[in-house]
């Protein structure tokens, strides 16, 4: 074998797979579940401030006929 052989060798890249700890994974899925409740939970009130809102203006329509 040359040198040449040698230092292609020694040069080539190792890849190694590095599966992921699925604990963390799990933290991270609960963590994003939680945010995404909170963010439901916003919208729903928001959206219940606003039906009640509308309500009321309904109301008073209906009630100045």
């Amino acid at each position: 074998m040359n040198t040449t052989n040698i230092n292609h060798e020694r040069n080539k890249m190792k890849l190694t797979l590095v599966k992921p700890d699925p604990s963390t994974s799990l933290e991270q899925d609960a963590a994003l579940t939680e945010a995404q409740k909170q963010f439901q939970m916003r919208n729903l009130k928001k959206m219940i401030r606003f039906m009640k809102a509308q309500l009321k203006r309904l109301e008073k329509e209906v009630t100045i006929d």
